[in-house]
């Protein structure tokens, strides 16, 4: 039942992210220019797929490909149609020759289009990726960095280092010394670079015009991809192989490397020497590319990187809309389905495991697409525009992505402005209100939470938000962040959140009626309960189960759709109703703490109100809890002054001062103490 557990929240993830491009590459009009057109009164005129390369002949792609290519790293990827592809007994995988490219001679074209000039903005920045200062950065920083030399997996695979025997398996007790198998035989990164190869990804690519047919003609383009699906190489890295012909330096190999050792434990030139040695320890590594992946914390941030985007790597409202599936991070459900080749020493303790998993999760979420936020608004994403759709609320637009509602988009409370998107920092701001409710709160608490509000009130403040204020907006709100972690409040939490803990947080997101706004929050809110479920009444498979798995059937996209036709779902799954979700996300919540709630209005300010069913059946419900619980404390109560009344009668009554006695006396005492004389007669 567990694992049917974890499969569901899966697959409600699986399907969610999976399925949001069919509804974006459905429109003619693409990312900002189709939502700008709508703010705009003049005449809308149509824009190509690829806002990141709007030229329209080849002689300007391989233009910018060969400036960008002097500017970046020296590494010439002509794009001609003199294209050499290397035999299959070299590439290995047949996909991989599809994506083989050998250097040509180009002549240089004459002039570069003016639509590109936003390239030759491209910050210092993102070429360098540093670490920014008093950020979360810090956890997982060896990843950003580009001076350290990214070695293979294979350099890990040694029997006498991680390529050992299996016997890791056999004896749960004993080092392992089998990862590099574990991970290539069963870990579908290891695998990411036939993704990237497949038929789906080369349509993708030629949509956005990042190839041509089977040539790339917008390496930083590519590089963008490669900097989550393959981690040896990419094209403006002047670290890999490569040979110099005629002054011009050319690639010599793609090395099908999947996501490796390096993407999640750094680049290892100055430690893959020295980290087995007595003395060296992970936790004061990092200046050498180390990333501290037994941290949870560090590791949250770690994947992050790519299951949200980072400094160097962003996946846009474009790629969506060429195809590829919405990222949807929730760090305690992937974790639980990923192959390991690792030990976490912490997760035999159940109630401590899942919800510390959930917290980091959270926490890395939140500073992930802060730091997309302020890259972005700072142009140094060249992929991006601004402002990116991808930051905003799906369902905003496309309203089959939410709740089941007959909603008009342009109604009085719509300003034709797009929410952001709640799904990285829902759960981060339940934290904090349950601490302050709770009693626990910090300033630190105060100051995070303002500087989260900041950021959300830049982003929906105008149909463009200024960009100078949302870069420094979201650079205050995660320096915010990494206080918060690194204070009092995120050490309390990193000790005293447990599953039951997890579920009164949940408890109270439920009486919030912000929680029920948006899809996005309302499955974060499914994904925070399950994550509790040691605390469940009856367990993970007690009564429970049944209504935590109606939640998430009705809050799951359909599994597939039809491009043409994309509202009519296949499966004929049936869509919940915001008061439906409501009704069965307090009842699952009723069973983990009070639920204490002020139904929505018209003047209570949101986006929406209920139905009278819904209302009636909802405010039943919260009785019924009320009730509940009313009872349970009255229960432990009596408990307690019995308890109380025990321990008074059991208490030994102290004895009162002797009074002094004469020496016959005393012997009288004892002989009454003892059944006979003083004296033993």
């Amino acid at each position: 039942m567990l694992l049917n557990l974890d499969f569901a929240r899966f697959r409600l993830l699986s399907s969610a992210c999976s399925l949001v491009f069919t509804l974006c590459a459905s429109s003619s009009l693409t990312g900002s220019d189709a939502f700008l057109a709508k703010q705009t009164a003049g005449q809308t005129q149509q824009v190509p797929l690829a806002r990141h390369v709007p030229l329209a002949t080849k002689a300007d792609r391989v233009s910018i490909a060969r400036q960008n290519i002097s500017r970046l790293s020296q590494v010439a990827i002509y794009a001609d149609d003199s294209q050499i592809e290397r035999p299959e007994t070299t590439t290995g995988h047949p996909a991989m020759s599809r994506l083989v490219t050998t250097a040509a001679t180009v002549a240089p074209s004459e002039t570069v289009s003016p639509e590109i000039s936003f390239r030759d903005s491209m910050s210092e920045r993102y070429l360098s990726s540093p670490v920014s200062p008093r950020t979360l950065d810090e956890l997982h920083g060896p990843i950003l960095r580009r001076d350290l030399q990214i070695l293979s997996a294979q350099s890990c695979a040694a029997a006498s280092c991680h390529g050992g025997p299996r016997q890791g398996i056999a004896l749960p007790t004993s080092k392992r010394g089998n990862e590099y198998q574990l991970w290539f035989e069963n870990d579908p990164h290891a695998q990411s670079w036939r993704t990237i190869c497949s038929d789906a990804s080369l349509a993708m690519m030629n949509k956005l015009k990042i190839l041509d047919g089977k040539k790339i003609i917008d390496p930083v383009a590519f590089d963008n991809c490669l900097a989550c699906h393959n981690t040896t190489m990419r094209h403006d890295e002047p670290r890999t192989e490569h040979v110099v012909r005629d002054g011009i330096v050319h690639q010599t190999a793609f090395a099908r490397e999947g996501v490796g050792c390096a993407a999640c434990h750094g680049p290892s030139e100055q430690w893959i020497s020295k980290h087995f040695q007595n003395g060296w320890t992970p936790e004061y590594a990092t200046h050498e590319g180390f990333v501290n992946a037994g941290d949870l914390f560090t590791r949250a941030r770690m994947c992050a990187s790519c299951h949200v985007g980072d400094k160097d790597r962003d996946m846009n409202h474009d790629i969506i809309a060429a195809g590829h599936p919405a990222l949807r991070y929730e760090l305690a459900t992937y974790h639980s389905w990923q192959p390991k080749h690792w030990r976490d020493a912490e997760a035999s303790d159940r109630t401590y495991y899942e919800s510390q998993l959930w917290l980091a999760g959270q926490v890395a979420a939140a500073d992930a697409s802060l730091s997309l936020i302020e890259t972005r608004a700072n142009q140094a994403h060249t992929v991006s525009e601004w402002p990116e759709l991808s930051a905003f609320d799906c369902a905003s637009c496309h309203h089959t992505l939410g709740f089941k509602n007959d909603r008009d988009p342009l109604g009085p409370k719509r300003n034709a402005v797009a929410p952001l998107s709640n799904w990285n920092d829902a759960g981060l701001r339940w934290l904090i209100e349950f601490r302050f409710e709770t009693g626990v709160a910090t300033a630190e608490d105060g100051v995070l939470l303002g500087a989260l509000d900041q950021v959300r009130d830049v982003m929906q403040s105008k149909a463009k938000p200024d960009m100078s204020l949302a870069a420094e907006s979201a650079g205050v709100a995660r320096t915010a962040l990494y206080q918060w972690l690194h204070g009092a409040a995120g050490n309390y939490e990193r000790s005293a959140m447990r599953s039951d803990r997890l579920g009164q947080l949940v408890a109270s997101a439920a009486g919030k009626t912000k929680t029920w706004e948006t899809w996005e929050s309302a499955v974060q809110f499914y994904l925070a309960a399950v994550a509790a479920r040691e605390s469940w009444p009856g367990g993970w498979n007690g009564p429970l189960y049944g209504t935590a798995d109606a939640l998430r059937t009705g809050l799951r996209y359909p599994i597939e759709r039809d491009l043409a036709q994309y509202e009519t779902a296949s499966d004929n799954l049936e869509t919940l109703s915001r008061g439906q979700a409501m009704s069965l996300g307090i009842t699952l919540a009723g069973w983990l703490g009070n639920v204490t709630m002020e139904l929505p209005s018209e003047r209570s300010g949101l986006t929406y109100d209920l139905g009278d069913e819904d209302r009636k059946e909802i405010e039943s419900k919260l009785r019924e809890i009320a009730d509940r619980w009313r009872k349970v404390k009255q229960a432990n109560d009596e408990k307690k002054k019995a308890e109380e009344k025990t321990t008074e009668k059991d208490k030994p009554q102290p004895a009162t001062p002797p009074k002094k006695q004469s020496l016959d006396e005393l012997k009288k005492s004892l002989e009454e103490l003892q059944g006979g004389s003083a004296d033993g007669t």
